[in-house]
Order: C-alpha cells, then sequence, then structure tokens
C-alpha cells in the first residue's frame, strides 16, 4: 500500500471518527435539556393526584344532587 492510499484511509476514518464525536455530543446535550427522572414523576404523580380529587368531587356533587330530589 502506498503512502498516499495510507494517508487517504486515516483521513478518512479521522473524518468518521469526527462526525461520530459530533453525533455524540448532540445527543449529550438532547439529554441535559431533558427534566430529570424525579420531575416527571411529580408531574406524574401530581397529575393522578389531580384526576383523582376531580372525580371524587364529581361523585360528590352527583350524590349531593340526588339527594336534594
Amino acid at each position: 500500500m502506498s503512502e498516499e492510499n495510507k494517508y487517504a484511509a486515516h483521513a478518512v476514518e479521522i473524518k468518521n471518527l469526527k462526525d461520530s464525536d459530533v453525533r455524540q455530543w448532540d445527543a449529550i446535550e438532547k439529554l441535559q435539556n431533558r427534566l430529570p427522572v424525579w420531575a416527571t414523576l411529580v408531574i406524574s404523580l401530581l397529575t393522578f393526584l389531580l384526576g383523582c380529587a376531580l372525580t371524587y368531587a364529581s361523585l360528590i356533587q352527583k350524590i349531593i344532587n340526588n339527594g336534594n330530589r
């Protein structure tokens, strides 16, 4: 293999590594911009509790309305 072919092969490999490095940093930045797991869990729990409270309030209102008839 001539020196030029070796240089070309190495240049291609270096370019591939640089492209891979850029893609990895893009993925890392996307992960850094996400909410932490605990925050997602808190939001989910609060949403669940709100749904339960609204369901309970609706049930109580139906019971009260049926009692007034």
